[in-house]
Parts: C-alpha cells; sequence; structure tokens
C-alpha cells in the first residue's frame, strides 16, 4: 500500500511540474509560454495570521492569512488545523506559491471555499515594521486551484500567474508508455473539470488545461476574466 501510494504522488507531482517545452498546439493568443520552473528546495507552504496596518488589506481589513509556500501531499491537513484557529473569521488568504501537487491543491482549494474566504495571489511583505501586502506576487502551477478555491479571487497589480496544462511525461529518460500517459491525464483532467464546476469556473478553461494539447503560459487580464479565474479587482 505504501509503495501504490508513492507512486501515485510521484504521478501526481509529474503532473503538476512539467516542463514547458513539449507544446503540441499554440498557446492562446496574447499568452506568454515561457514557465519558470518550480525550484526543488522552496518549502512546502505554511500558514500564518498576519496583522498589518488599519486598512492594510483593504478597507476595515488589517489581518490576512499568509500562505507561502509550495502545495504538497499534506498541505490540506495544515490547513484544516490552521482554521480551527480562526473561529468564524474570515480574513482574505495571500498566496505566494511557485505550485505543487494537483489534487492536494484542489483538496485545500475545497477547504478555502467551505471557510468562505476569499483569495488573491500577493505577496506579505514583512520589511517594513508592520507587514503590509505587496503590490506583487506569483502563482504557478497548481497553485491555481488553490486560488480559485476563494469565493471572490484577485491578484495584486504586479503579481505573475501562470497555467501549467497536466502532463504525465515520465522520469527522465524513462517516458511513461504512450497509452499510460494518455489514460493519466484523462483521468486527472476528469477530476479537474469537476473541481472547475463546484468551484464556478468557465469549464471552457479545461480545454487549456490538456498536457496533450497546449503548453503552459501565462494568461492575459482578459482571459482570466473570461474563464471566471479573477472576479475582481484588489
Amino acid at each position: 500500500m505504501r509503495r501504490g501510494l508513492r507512486l501515485a504522488l510521484l504521478l501526481l507531482v509529474a503532473a503538476a511540474a512539467r516542463p514547458a517545452g513539449a507544446q503540441h498546439i499554440p498557446a492562446p493568443p496574447s499568452a506568454e509560454s515561457v514557465l519558470p520552473t518550480a525550484p526543488a528546495n522552496v518549502p512546502a507552504m505554511t500558514f500564518s495570521l498576519v496583522t498589518g496596518e488599519a486598512g492594510a488589506c483593504g478597507p476595515g481589513c488589517d489581518r490576512w492569512i499568509a500562505a507561502e509556500g509550495v502545495i504538497v501531499a499534506d498541505t490540506p491537513i495544515a490547513f484544516f488545523e490552521f482554521a480551527k484557529r480562526l473561529d468564524g473569521a474570515r480574513p482574505p488568504l495571500l498566496i505566494q506559491s511557485e505550485g505543487g501537487v494537483v489534487e492536494a491543491a484542489m483538496a485545500l482549494g475545497r477547504q478555502v471555499r467551505r471557510a468562505g474566504l476569499t483569495t488573491m495571489v500577493a505577496r506579505t511583505d514583512r520589511a517594513g515594521a508592520l507587514p503590509a501586502p505587496a503590490l506583487d506576487g506569483q502563482c504557478h502551477g497548481a497553485c491555481l486551484y488553490l486560488l480559485m478555491g476563494g469565493t471572490e479571487r484577485a491578484m495584486a497589480p504586479g503579481a505573475e500567474l501562470s497555467i501549467s496544462p497536466i502532463a504525465f511525461d515520465g522520469p527522465a529518460g524513462e517516458p511513461f508508455p504512450e497509452a499510460m500517459r494518455q489514460r493519466l491525464v484523462a483521468g486527472v483532467l476528469i477530476r479537474i473539470r469537476a473541481y472547475l464546476g463546484e468551484m464556478g469556473i468557465d469549464p471552457g478553461l479545461a480545454t487549456f488545461l490538456d498536457g496533450e494539447r497546449y503548453e503552459g503560459f501565462f494568461p492575459t487580464r482578459g482571459f482570466l476574466d473570461r474563464h471566471a479565474i479573477l472576479t475582481r479587482d484588489p
């Protein structure tokens, strides 16, 4: 059982971290297609309740949740334990993440939606006397699915968000057999389509998440609005 679980997690990581070099159909118009890859030594995602000055995170908002790091298999459990401290409060969730495991990100997004939290791609700047939401931030790879969990969704003006389609290339030098790879992609896409429906995201987005057809890209703001990935300005 342990060996099977390890294999499953390796496959999911492969799906979340495909390099952006094996494109079959061009990325959508006006979208860049050169993506950063998540460094292997980035820490797992942590959650902290941060307090800044009055109005730091919007009118009447001085507290937010800083979600920082890579989403790993245990991240949903970590958030479940963290959320107990909220005691019904609904501070916004500010995300800074290089990606991670797709299935874990969807499980985390479901918890965020149940908690009634808004989400925003924004780095938490701790350089000043008090922390403050920065005007930049990153959300790559599987981070997209966490962002989708918000009841409302936004990005800081200088933040970066990328879309990484699902693909299973296999270990270097040992590619998965074609039939196996296609089955793996199809299975994950079925679960992603269900997740998009739960989160109120345009189901047409699933087309661009198919690694058999697209490589990763940076979407335009128009693309994000059209597919209901973002719902408001910061």
